[in-house]
């Protein structure tokens, strides 16, 4: 007769940007997290997981304590053995080399590294972007890579510092039915407006909001408003 065993779940809370609640939740099943619920406000969304608790492997940890200890019984019954066996009349004297044997070696000096190289920077548009972001794998984007895009702002009133406590504008994606965040810094933004063309170096990166780090933020290194 066999009885259920209750699982046992563990929980977690991410809070999101709205519109990149896909990524965020792809991102976190893959990790082994099992999405619960999703509560969307204004500007950023509420996401709830759970996965099973990983059981504590009792039997093994006791297996493994009976070896080590008949491990340290061994050690300890070998080198008494060999203490008493050892005699001062064993031991042997090395002779000195003589000058003719003893070899000089010159200190060489290590050669200089190269340099790293620099960076690249990939071209790219805003909706091929925005998709490579929404993957489940980030589309092989990693922190420090470095991207060139150009296209239209929009919905200049969600323009603001947000939980990260950065500011952020957005470019018009898909022809208006989604859009791309990027971080940058509000002094460069001056006279920009609904429908201003930018020309921007983004790099990929971490933000923390409300202490939960996630990757695939956008930062501008350099941005130039197109005439």
């Amino acid at each position: 007769m066999s009885t259920a065993t209750s699982v046992k779940y563990e929980t977690r809370s991410v809070k999101t940007v709205r519109g990149l609640e896909a990524r965020t939740r792809a991102k976190l099943e893959k990790e082994g997290w099992e999405f619960v619920s999703h509560t969307q406000g204004t500007l950023r969304s509420d996401l709830i997981f759970r996965r099973p608790r990983p059981e504590t492997p009792w039997k093994l940890i006791g297996i493994g304590g009976g070896l080590l200890a008949v491990l340290v019984i061994g050690l300890l019954v070998t080198n008494a053995l060999g203490a008493g066996g050892s005699s001062s009349n064993d031991a042997q004297t090395i002779p000195s080399p003589t000058s003719s044997q003893v070899v000089t070696t010159e200190a060489t000096t290590p050669s200089a590294e190269p340099a790293p190289a620099a960076p690249l920077v990939t071209t790219i548009t805003v909706d091929e972007l925005l998709d490579k972001l929404n993957s489940a794998q980030m589309g092989g984007i990693k922190t420090g890579d470095k991207f060139r895009l150009t296209g239209e702002l929009f919905m200049s009133k969600l323009w603001m510092t947000g939980a990260a406590g950065e500011y952020n504008v957005l470019f018009k994606a898909k022809e208006g039915a989604d859009d791309l965040s990027v971080f940058i810094d509000k002094s460069d933004t001056t006279g920009w407006r609904d429908g201003t063309k930018v020309q921007m170096i983004v790099e990929a990166g971490e933000a923390t909001i409300n202490g939960e780090t996630t990757d695939g933020w956008l930062r501008a290194l350099s941005v130039e408003a197109i005439p």
